[in-house]
């Protein structure tokens, strides 16, 4: 086997054992990361009641300086059952400076709407929303 051969074949499986260690810190630094990429929710449903409609938008401010939802929103169309959490990456861009809301629909009927990211000019970090019977927790690392 000539130097160039080896060199070809070293190369390539080198990048690659570069770009797995890459991707396995990605996903294993969560805590880390999670900051900088796009905005995402956890829904905790500690209720007795299935979530069967939850709705992401973003929030912003009119003339007046009252906040108002603008047209950007993000349909979450699969229910969450009692006693589950799902994780939510909505699809929501961001023209300066705004927050972000989560509305969501019971199976008895009642809707909630809390704002989940009470400041972020980019639509990233995370935050966690708790619902329980009696009270909705919102905690949020916001971008």
């Amino acid at each position: 086997m000539t130097r160039n051969t080896k060199i070809a074949i070293a190369v390539p499986a080198v990048v690659a054992v570069i770009l797995m260690s890459l991707f396995v810190v990605w996903k294993t630094n969560d805590e880390i990361f999670q900051p900088f990429r796009s905005f995402s929710v956890t829904v905790v449903n500690d209720s007795d009641y299935d979530l069967v409609s939850i709705e992401t938008g973003i929030l912003s401010s009119d003339a007046s300086g009252n906040t108002v939802k603008s047209g950007a929103k993000h349909t979450y169309a699969k229910p969450i059952k009692a006693g589950h959490e799902k994780v939510i990456s909505p699809r929501l861009s961001l023209t300066g400076e705004g927050g972000i809301y989560l509305k969501y629909t019971d199976s008895r009927g009642e809707t909630v709407q809390k704002t989940v990211c009470s400041y972020t000019e980019y639509a990233s970090g995370y935050s966690t929303i708790t619902i329980q019977n009696d009270r909705v927790d919102v905690k949020e690392d916001c971008r």
